[in-house]
């Protein structure tokens, strides 16, 4: 049978730059090992002693045989004095386990359709996705299989679909589109729900468009505008403490730059205010940012690839909605306080802020359903409010 493979350009023209690299995924977490990778180790006539300390099994399954022994300083076992992979220096990357033969590749299948990205969690591969150009030019080829997956709702695809236009929408602020965006999925969480057909999805994005030609969409978006430090705050000290609780160890010294940076915005009392952030955001990080007008649209561009978005776990609509714009608002406050702290911002400054959220948010388990709960904690339940973490960082 018949199906796409849908391959982005940032995926096609990524490259490993192996011991070049940062923050290397050779450092600091789990290096799975499947069995057969395990057992052509072992037997491998320049590997096999070294494999016998560097390897320990664990026998989860099949994909987990074993895992990587880690040194004092973090590092995977197999590498040499040039951060080099003597796997792939000695037996070439057929031997490589899956997850050092894939990563920071990624796929997901819709409907039978496969679809390949990256992980953020990647610096080279945040490179690519932030700032190569044509990085998103889709690549569609035909492929074939007979594997059976669920077909996608109808509703999703429409949702995902008008998201990416409202998203793009010529010539309109971004806030716009997604506060446009949050109106729509108010309408999918009644679709997904059975409670309206998808036509009502066609509709709505029909009169989001006259609403952002006419100038109705910036009258709503500028009417959230509200007072809301405080629950801002909130978010954003909950979010940052839980992923300081049980940080991964790879890229440990990268989150701690970020954590200094917040820490130097304290006041006399030692005290961090929303209002501090934001006025770093206003003075030192949007000046920096002049040069790269579509970095966020590009990073939302992804987002919505990548997650599959408005599908992201068990969410509806409007909670994925919201968990995207904290996402969105969280990676603000770090560029807002390391260029506070760097009086500006460098690339190299922009990749760490993405990647070094994305490393920590992905090895956080049940991470939608905690973020899902601190934003109705704080008040941020609802389309008016979840809105506000962007009017007052703009």
């Amino acid at each position: 049978m018949k199906h796409l493979l849908v391959r982005p350009q940032f995926v096609s023209h990524f490259s490993c730059i192996g011991g070049e690299c940062e923050d290397s995924c050779c450092y600091g977490w789990n290096i799975h090992i499947d069995k057969q990778s395990y057992k052509k180790t072992l037997a491998h006539s320049e590997l096999k002693e070294l494999a016998k300390t560097a390897l320990k099994k664990v026998k989860k399954s099949d994909g987990v045989w074993a895992q990587a022994v880690l040194g004092d300083n973090g590092a995977c076992g197999f590498l040499d004095a040039n951060n080099l992979c003597q796997i792939h220096a000695k037996a070439g990357e057929s031997l490589l386990s899956d997850t050092c033969k894939t990563y920071p590749r990624m796929a997901h299948m819709r409907g039978g359709d496969r679809y390949e990205s990256l992980s953020l969690s990647c610096p080279e591969a945040a490179r690519h996705i932030l700032f190569k150009d044509d990085a998103f030019r889709l690549e569609r080829l035909t492929i074939n299989h007979h594997r059976s997956f669920k077909a996608t709702p109808l509703w999703a695809q429409k949702a995902y679909d008008y998201s990416i236009q409202l998203l793009l929408k010529p010539e309109q602020p971004l806030e716009h589109g997604l506060t446009a965006i949050g109106i729509l999925m108010k309408t999918a969480d009644k679709v997904a729900a059975g409670e309206l057909d998808s036509s009502a999805l066609d509709n709505m994005f029909q009169q989001l468009l006259t609403l952002s030609d006419n100038g109705q969409l910036k009258q709503h978006f500028d009417g959230f505008n509200q007072d809301t430090d405080i629950h801002q705050m909130h978010a954003f000290t909950s979010i940052q403490l839980w992923l300081n609780t049980n940080k991964v160890r790879r890229g440990r010294s990268r989150f701690e730059q970020i954590n200094q940076a917040i820490c130097a915005l304290a006041d006399d009392k030692q005290n961090i205010s929303m209002a501090s952030i934001n006025q770093a955001w206003k003075e030192s990080a949007l000046p920096a940012l002049l040069g790269h007008p579509q970095l966020f649209s590009r990073y939302l561009c992804y987002y919505l690839y990548h997650m599959q978005f408005p599908q992201v776990d068990a969410l509806s609509p409007s909670e994925a909605f919201r968990v995207m714009l904290l996402d969105l608002f969280m990676l603000r406050c770090y560029l807002a306080v390391i260029a506070a702290s760097k009086q500006g911002l460098s690339e190299h400054d922009i990749i760490m802020c993405f990647q070094v959220y994305h490393t920590n948010r992905q090895h956080k388990a049940n991470y939608s359903q905690y973020v899902t709960e601190i934003l109705a904690q704080a008040k941020f339940d609802e389309l008016a409010a979840i809105l506000t973490l962007l009017s007052k960082a703009n």
